[in-house]
């Protein structure tokens, strides 16, 4: 996947930009007859720990050679006139499209300078249009705003395209059944000793509503040791705590 900046003129935006490729896992960088230095201490302060990314940028004077070698190619443009929309397509639907033919090849990804964006006759050179579709009463994005969202969405379709979750699975175990049953039966009892219950005509319904709550949770095994001390520290508390006469009704 190739990000290509077309006529950049602000440093900073040059290095935001760089840090939401290697966020989101993207290297490969090519700026087109750029209006800024690269190397200005806005680009590198923006860049943080993805200043060799920066370093490593390509510059071409035109954009044919920014696309050189790529199978499909996508503008991110909010001029969507009659015809260029109906080439045009959401950042996540160019996402599929590009995870798709990146299979065979280079994809490029280009965004046009902060002022006024692609030239209409620039658009020509793409096979799509991307629309990032913002609320239309401020509907212009910043430029490495924009570029996060792109390549975001680049990230998540590449993943399911490679049978791989958004986000590696839990370290942690999940808890058993058998886990769960004792910090159910420890907390139930640590409430009722608190009169949590009391007053309840039917505390079995409330008892219920607090099951789904901790069952809809997906508890870990360490989550659940949390909670089992949660409840024996009640349990204490009420031992040790409480006034005297209140512990010998």
């Amino acid at each position: 996947m190739r990000i290509v900046l077309v006529r950049p003129a602000r440093p900073g935006n040059l290095g935001a930009t760089c840090r939401a490729m290697a966020n989101m896992g993207l290297s490969d960088l090519v700026l087109v007859a750029p209006r800024c230095d690269p190397t200005h201490p806005d680009a590198l302060g923006y860049a943080a720990r993805a200043r060799p990314l920066l370093a490593r940028a390509r510059i071409v004077d035109a954009l044919p050679a920014a696309l050189d070698g790529c199978v499909a190619t996508f503008a991110a443009s909010a001029k969507a006139g009659m015809y260029r929309r109906q080439a045009g397509v959401t950042a996540a639907q160019a996402a599929e499209l590009a995870a798709d033919a990146a299979a065979a090849g280079n994809v490029a990804f280009a965004f046009g300078p902060e002022d006024r964006g692609l030239l209409l006759r620039e658009l020509l050179h793409f096979d799509r249009v991307v629309e990032i579709p913002a609320d239309p009463r401020y509907p212009v994005l910043n430029l490495a705003a924009a570029v996060m969202v792109v390549c975001y969405e680049l990230r998540q379709a590449c993943l399911r395209a490679a049978g791989q979750p958004p986000w590696p699975p839990l370290a942690e175990p999940p808890a058993t059944d058998q886990q769960k049953r004792i910090f159910y039966d420890r907390l139930l009892a640590a409430l009722e000793r608190i009169g949590f219950f009391g007053g309840q005509q039917r505390p079995v319904h409330l008892k219920l509503a607090l099951r789904r709550v901790f069952g809809r949770a997906g508890l870990t095994a360490k989550e659940v040791d949390v909670l089992i001390g949660m409840a024996q520290q009640i349990h204490w508390y009420v031992d040790h705590c409480r006034p005297r006469e209140a512990r010998a009704e």
